[in-house]
């Protein structure tokens, strides 16, 4: 069964969709977070995919809209990281609050791993596993180093920055969305985290180097750090591309992990 609901924020409403398995009492969740300037879908379905495994697995999951992105009613230059992560906080209030739900997760792609990592510096008592696909989680600007110096000087002078994706719609941030980027260290705060994680890469990523998968993983304090590096396969795990066996791996593998935390 899958619900879309509004979770409240402070300023805006924040779009969900939760999808839970059937004829069960309770069950695990997982948190989905997504990219940067995506939707709660992911691109290419690849959130809307893992939610159904995910289900078919006993699993539950709650995907979400960061503000101004997907089905978000609030105007773009209101996402902000520090945003991403309160809405984050949002949302675990709302799983720990349903009367199903035993355990809870996180998984965060891109971006939405960066989140996580600084999420669970606060949060870290709340979550049994986590999950870093592709994720970009280096202390200041790290892999939005580019970013910065095209577009950094821009967003100082107007406020605000229109910068152009190439696989989805154009978005626009803010000043704070770099400063907050630049100022917060994500990695540091993962080092509080005492739970199983794994984090994934491709070898072909060419936003984010591979190894820092590596780098994710060993930043935990617990005893299950694991990471893998996949063969052939980029940033994206090759979803918009013809190859459809790679993101299939992935989902697989990385449902099979949950499995064994939970």
């Amino acid at each position: 069964m899958e619900e879309n609901i509004i979770i409240k924020n402070d300023k805006y409403d924040i779009p969900a969709a939760l999808c839970l398995p059937k004829n069960k009492k309770t069950y695990p969740a997982v948190i989905l977070c997504h990219g940067t300037a995506s939707n709660k879908d992911e691109v290419g379905g690849l959130f809307k995919i893992l939610a159904r495994t995910l289900r078919e697995n006993n699993i539950a999951s709650i995907r979400f809209d960061f503000a101004g992105c997907g089905q978000s009613k609030a105007p773009e230059e209101e996402l902000t990281f520090l945003g991403e992560v309160s809405d984050t906080e949002k949302v675990l209030e709302y799983l720990k609050s349903h009367p199903n739900i035993k355990d809870i997760g996180i998984l965060g792609f891109s971006q939405g791993a960066r989140v996580m990592a600084h999420f669970l510096g606060k949060n870290h008592q709340d979550i049994s596993f986590a999950v870093s696909w592709s994720g970009a989680c280096h202390n200041g600007k790290g892999a939005f180093e580019i970013l910065f110096k095209e577009y950094y000087d821009i967003a100082s002078r107007d406020g605000i920055v229109k910068i152009p994706m190439k696989w989805r719609d154009d978005i626009t941030v803010s000043k704070t969305w770099f400063d907050e980027i630049k100022d917060t260290k994500p990695l540091d705060s993962l080092s509080k985290y005492k739970g199983p994680i794994l984090a994934i890469s491709g070898s072909l990523d060419k936003l984010v180097d591979p190894n820092h998968s590596k780098e994710i993983a060993n930043s935990t304090s617990g005893n299950i750090k694991d990471y893998k590096i996949y063969k052939d396969i980029g940033h994206n795990f090759n979803i918009l591309s013809d190859d459809k066996k790679s993101h299939q791996l992935v989902i697989k593998d990385t449902v099979n992990w949950i499995t064994k935390q939970i």
